[in-house]
């Protein structure tokens, strides 16, 4: 079995990139963190990938930012010999892990020989869905005078601000949301690609986010609508009409993450025309 590591984002994706695209919807995550980053900052990153006998086993990166592993399997499972070859080489290597996400059976393997050969603990763990458009199902149209439009300026913060104190409650379990991080949050969004559903009063109701470049396709997350106005299918509508203009716009696949607690979303998603193609599962280390 073999090593390989690469020196930059630029020999990495020549030799990488396209295997990736094979099932870029799965590998949308470790796609978009590349092509979002600058060269400058991912010659930090440890970049590698696993061959046994010239074929690919597994391909790989840990960022700098949280530490964490992200990995993929090109012939969709990753063997004993591999994942412990794997393990053994960030070890050798001195990569020290935070996390580790990947489908769930490749993160719990890689989990319990992380924690096996280096005496550390798992913390927690989160599951997420993986949920790929195929083609839109039950019609949630705009009514009239509303409008999902893109915000390109830092315009009605105040608003901005409180939709991601929403969803910052809903990720982090009922913690609160400082206004400087949400002020950051609302601008890290709006240069990501930040899109708002204006009800008929022209008031903002509910956002979604283009959260992560990639080649041929996009990913949609930050989903979330005021609490004053929900149970009204803002969402739903809102997701709808992004869908729409996204595809127009020539994106060839359209990806999001759930969480599978999150019953109500998992519904309105399947309705609207997702389907589930995998599970992923973050684990956290001590």
């Amino acid at each position: 079995m073999e090593f390989i590591r690469y020196g930059s984002k630029k020999e990495f994706l020549k030799n990488n990139l396209h295997i990736l695209l094979k099932d870029e919807a799965k590998n949308e995550i470790m796609i978009g963190i590349l092509m979002e980053h600058h060269e400058r900052k991912i010659k930090k990153w440890f970049l590698g990938r696993i061959e046994d006998n010239g074929r690919v086993e597994a391909i790989f990166l840990v960022d700098d930012d949280k530490e964490g592993l992200l990995l993929y399997a090109p012939h969709g499972k990753l063997t004993d010999e591999v994942a412990e070859f794997l393990v053994n080489t960030l070890v050798k290597h001195d990569v020290n892990l935070e996390e580790v996400l990947a489908t769930k059976e490749m993160a719990r393997k890689i989990a319990k020989l992380y924690v096996r050969k280096t005496k550390r603990k798992m913390l927690e763990s989160e599951y997420k869905y993986i949920f790929k458009f195929t083609e839109f199902k039950d019609k949630y149209l705009l009514k009239t005078d509303e409008k999902v439009e893109k915000i390109e300026e830092e315009i009605e913060m105040k608003t901005l601000k409180e939709l991601i104190r929403e969803m910052y409650l809903y990720t982090y379990n009922g913690k609160e949301c400082p206004d400087e991080e949400a002020r950051k949050i609302a601008k890290i969004f709006i240069k990501k690609g930040l899109y708002v559903l204006r009800n008929e009063e022209k008031e903002i109701v509910c956002q979604a986010v283009t959260v992560r470049k990639q080649v041929n396709g996009c990913a949609i997350g930050g989903v979330v609508t005021l609490k004053k106005h929900r149970g009204q299918g803002y969402a739903k509508r809102c997701v709808y009409a992004l869908c729409e203009q996204l595809l127009e716009n020539g994106c060839k696949f359209i990806v999001l993450h759930v969480s599978p607690q999150n019953e109500s979303a998992i519904s309105a998603y399947e309705k609207i025309g997702f389907e589930r193609i995998d599970e992923t599962e973050k684990i956290k280390f001590l």
